[in-house]
């Protein structure tokens, strides 16, 4: 028996969500969910998909940069996409097909030739690999804010994250950004091997360590921004970061 096709749903509208799994799940398929472009880039890092049903208008990554980073990923380049949307203009479909959308449909639509879509798309490529098979995930952003904008941020780029005042900032060389995350979240979500917590308010990536100072017999670190910051480093954390950077 055929594995079942797995189709990933990008779309804040948790009815629109919840229909199209209803309408999919009815004609054996499997339906993954997302609420954004950042959860979708997240699932496609540990989820097989055949086919993106992608929304443009969504709160922080929308469509139009998913998009872009789903395509821009060589683990993911080819995965069909489907932008469905409200937007009916021609500018809007012509974009979307230069930017590599397979199909585009509009907002309401038909759950059946939405299906018969899927299947047309899986047919005519080879199924989904696992992305964590094989070789490690290219994808490794963090979806931030400024400005208004929201951006796509390397992870690489990131020197430090500051938690005041209930928000948390990232900052790179010579730029800050707001996350919607808590810095809890993001000692999760971040390489243990790369980014450590040093003090309840501030995570720091190893690589960027400039200096490593005594003060007052504890340690301070240094750090490669443009100010050249110094974070303290919390007793608590004292042990885990000397075993980290070996001193």
């Amino acid at each position: 028996m055929d594995d079942p096709i797995n189709v990933l749903v990008v779309d804040d509208d948790v009815s629109i969500q919840e229909m199209i799994r209803m309408g999919l799940e009815a004609d054996g398929m499997r339906v993954l969910d997302a609420g954004d472009g950042a959860e979708a880039l997240e699932v496609l890092e540990r989820e097989p998909v055949d086919v993106v049903l992608l929304d443009i208008m969504m709160p922080r990554v929308d469509g139009w940069m998913a998009l872009m980073e789903i395509r821009n990923n060589p683990l993911t380049a080819d995965i069909p996409v489907i932008m469905l949307t409200a937007k009916t203009q021609d500018l809007a479909k012509i974009l979307a097909f230069k930017q590599g959308v397979q199909q585009y449909v509009t907002k309401p639509f038909n759950l059946m030739e939405l299906s018969a879509r899927v299947r047309s798309l899986v047919k005519s490529r080879p199924r989904a690999a696992h992305i964590g098979d094989g070789e490690e995930s290219g994808f490794r952003k963090l979806a931030v804010r400024k400005g208004g904008r929201t951006v796509l941020l390397n992870m690489d780029d990131i020197v430090f994250i500051s938690a005041k005042n209930k928000s948390t900032y990232v900052h790179t060389y010579e730029n800050q950004y707001l996350v919607d995350l808590t810095l809890s979240d993001l000692e999760e979500k971040l390489s243990k091997d790369t980014f450590q917590r040093v003090h309840r308010s501030y995570m720091i990536n190893l690589n960027k360590v400039k200096e490593i100072l005594r003060v007052d017999g504890a340690y301070v670190v240094v750090v490669t921004d443009r100010d050249e910051t110094q974070i303290p480093v919390a007793r608590r954390q004292v042990k885990s970061f000397r075993e980290s950077v070996g001193i």
